[in-house]
């Protein structure tokens, strides 16, 4: 007899943690990973705007790893994966919404892109899960 897999939405959302990770790492917006933009964005004498971009990433690496503990078993808390669910988005859209009406707006590229697919996993996955009721 094959044993039925359940599929938890919560421990799958967490993989929209990781490609949040992925995309942070891969050209975001004038050739230039997360890492290299907040450099820039701190030598421009704008360090909140740093900060909110080091925030996204921390975010995402807690989301990522409590998936991690998830798929080991653990009780993880589920107020936690909505704490790092909205400041990875929060922190994110706080950055990117004020720069919609700079004169000069720089070209997303794929890791924006992929961020914001990563983004919308584990928002919807987070949903699936509370409207399901899933510890």
């Amino acid at each position: 007899m094959k044993k039925k897999i359940k599929v938890s939405f919560r421990t799958f959302g967490k993989m929209g943690f990781l490609l949040v990770v992925i995309g942070f790492f891969m050209p975001i917006a004038c050739d230039s990973n997360g890492f290299e933009i907040a450099k820039s964005l701190n030598k421009g004498d704008e360090t909140f705007s740093a900060i909110l971009l080091y925030v996204l990433f921390a975010a995402a690496v807690v989301g990522a790893v409590i998936g991690v503990l998830l798929l080991l078993k653990n009780k993880v808390k589920v107020y936690i994966d909505w704490v790092c669910l909205l400041a990875c988005i929060g922190s994110g859209l706080a950055l990117y919404l004020p720069r919609l009406n700079d004169r000069i707006k720089p070209e997303l590229q794929t890791g924006a892109y992929v961020i914001l697919i990563g983004w919308i996993i584990a928002l919807a996955a987070q949903v699936i899960s509370k409207v399901n009721k899933e510890a």
